[in-house]
């Protein structure tokens, strides 16, 4: 029972949008593709489209940015050279606000330039030419983790509490909204409190082995957390266990 709309600007090519339905535990899943090469985008949009999610999709990001105000995206992909915008521009401003997952897009293969995206805002990265069946998997199963994810952890007497539904974390009451990968990851954390977690752990369980996430970029997620933590809290949650990995310390309240 699934309809399909499309829009379609010949003259401007504004964006094409197809629309399916992706339901993960009731919610519809609401992609935004934004890459100005015609033929990448069309393969991205009918790969999507094709495993059933609601697609948007732009060749600029002028008009993805106004797409924003109307529409409501569970993720995002974006190349970073475009047109009018560059691509870690657009990522710069609808992070401001915008906490859904981010992939990048890129042709630049450099550990510093994937950091650079990283740091902007994205979640992860794919680098051209890509694998078609990569994207999809990277997609799929942060959607996947997202739903199983449906309960409170709280810690200190409830100084840190985390919200696997909310996608938040509370450090004394103050609110703190996650990026999809910050989410996650710590959501490893809260799993096996006082516990040692390597970064190998994380790679399994958040990234799939993707083969493209180094080190630096789990260091630095972890990085942004602990930032994150320090604004409203003395307490070290997230400690470093030199040659071995991380792990959370707390008291887990009752």
């Amino acid at each position: 029972n699934m309809s399909v709309r499309s829009y379609v600007s010949i003259i401007s090519l504004k964006y094409v949008g197809i629309v399916f339905k992706m339901n993960f535990g009731g919610i519809i899943m609401k992609i935004m593709i934004l890459e100005d090469n015609i033929e990448i985008n069309r393969i991205l949009t009918e790969l999507f489209h094709e495993e059933g999610y609601e697609v948007s999709s732009f060749y600029n990001a002028f008009d993805a940015l106004k797409s924003f105000k109307n529409e409501k995206f569970s993720c995002v992909l974006t190349d970073l050279m475009l047109p009018i915008m560059n691509g870690e521009e657009f990522i710069k401003k609808i992070r401001t606000d915008y906490y859904g997952l981010i992939i990048a897009i890129t042709a630049k293969v450099n550990e510093s330039d994937k950091l650079h995206v990283l740091e902007l805002g994205a979640d992860d990265y794919i680098t051209k030419p890509f694998n078609k069946k990569e994207v999809l998997l990277k997609v799929n199963n942060y959607f996947k983790k997202i739903n199983k994810s449906n309960h409170k952890t709280s810690l200190n007497q409830g100084e840190f509490v985390y919200d696997f539904h909310d996608n938040t974390l509370t450090i004394n009451r103050n609110s703190i909204t996650l990026t999809s990968m910050e989410y996650l990851t710590l959501g490893v954390f809260v799993k096996s409190i006082n516990k040692i977690i390597t970064r190998e752990t994380i790679l399994q369980t958040v990234y799939y082995d993707d083969v493209d996430i180094f080190d630096r970029v789990i260091d630095g997620h972890i990085k942004n957390l602990r930032k994150k933590i320090k604004e409203f809290t003395d307490t070290e949650y997230i400690v470093t266990v030199y040659g071995m990995g991380y792990k959370l310390v707390g008291e887990a309240d009752e």
